[in-house]
Formats: structure tokens, sequence, C-alpha cells
């Protein structure tokens, strides 16, 4: 397998109460070689600053859920909003529901993302199959833990990972994709990627591959010297 770039989630994946040293070696190990590397993440913006906080190199970052694309300058390389009637439609949607614990509120504006959060995974899978008759055909609904994660149609994990591998102008195979929950089954599969075996049971029943950790990932595809 020749990958050229790894496109990793963030929480549960690579950040898992840290990131070791080990994963940060194979990271620096991996770029020097010539090869990109960048975070998939359901977080917003502000992952840029989290990203710096944690001196974590990178090439890309998509956040959002694929909703926004941004290089190490925070140059925007793509973004897709939600129409502001399309969100406000959602806020409606949401309050309908007894047990949401907390949901974005609208503006009035397109915005990058929709969130939800209610008691639990299952319920928010439960809650997305819902939304999916009346929401399906302009949004793309994603479940993140209890989180529902929800961008304008056409965007997605998968998606963003894509456009990326066109950016740099590497074929549609180069990517190595690796993820822990439900947000990430599409990316994984449309890539043909990696669970960590520490993933949600269903995710890593139906990736593809799966691997112990990003830099044992990165070790297995670019051996290392000691």
């Amino acid at each position: 397998m020749n990958k050229m770039l790894i496109a990793t989630d963030y929480d549960g994946t690579l950040n898992r109460g840290g990131i070791d040293g080990e994963t940060r070696s194979a990271i620096d190990a991996w770029r020097a070689a010539g090869r990109y590397f960048g975070v998939v993440t359901g977080r917003g913006v502000d992952f840029y600053d989290t990203a710096r906080k944690e001196n974590l190199p990178f090439d890309f970052l998509i956040v959002f859920t694929g909703s926004l694309i941004i290089f190490p300058e925070k140059e925007i390389l793509y973004e897709s909003r939600i129409p502001a009637d399309v969100f406000a439609s959602l806020e409606r949607a949401m309050r309908g529901y007894a047990d949401v614990s907390g949901f974005s509120e609208s503006d009035g504006r397109p915005r990058h993302h929709y969130y939800a959060t209610f008691p639990s995974a299952e319920r928010a899978l439960e809650v997305r199959r819902e939304l999916l008759p009346e929401f399906g055909d302009k949004v793309s609904i994603f479940v993140n833990g209890p989180h529902i994660n929800i961008g304008n149609k056409g965007t997605g994990k998968a998606e963003g990972v894509s456009f990326v591998l066109r950016h740099f102008s590497l074929p549609a195979d180069a990517a190595a994709v690796v993820g822990d929950d439900y947000n990430d089954l599409d990316m994984i599969l449309a890539h043909q990627g990696w669970a960590v075996a520490s993933g949600k049971p269903d995710v890593v029943k139906k990736a593809p591959h799966t691997c112990e950790s990003v830099g044992s990932l990165i070790r297995s595809l670019l051996p290392l010297r000691d």
C-alpha cells in the first residue's frame, strides 16, 4: 500500500488521554518522508488553536466534520455552510425533543455546523433516523458519541479527505484514514481505512482494517529505524 496521506480523527483516536511520544515521533518521520498528515474532526475552527497549543504538526485540518478545511497558516481551502432557513428549521426540530441537553440556536446567518447532544449514542442514532425523512435531502447528519453533528448536504469526513487528496494531486487510494466513532465510519468505508481497536464495536466490526493506534498504523505503513 503506497499511502501518502494520513487523515485521523482526534478525540479517541489520535488523542487518547494525550498524544504519546511514540505517535509524535511517527508523525514527524511520516512528514519528513514527504508525506502529508492531518486531522479530521467534528470540532470547530477553534481546533486550529488546540492543535497549535498541543504542538501538533499538520498539513491540513478538516473541521466541523468536513464543512471547513484549513491549512497551517489558517488559509481556507474549502468551506460549506448550512443555509440560514435550514439551520432555523433544525433548531425548531431539536426544540421538540424533551431529552436534548443542548443544541445550536439560529442567529439568522448560514453556519458551518449544527450540534445537538442527547443522553447516549444510541439515542443520538435514533434521533438521526427520525431527522432523515425531513432533512436528509438538505443536510448531512452524523453521530459522534451522544452528539449529533450536521453539515450542509454533501459534506462529511469522507468528502473532506477526497477534497484534500485532489488538492495535493494524489490518487483516491493514497489516503490512510483512521477513526473510532460513528461519524468516522463513512470516511473509513469510503477510503478503505482503519478503526482503532478501542473504538465503538460497530465501527471496528465494519472497518476494513484495524490498528492499535495512529502511531502503530504509521509504523506499519512507513517502517522506521530505531
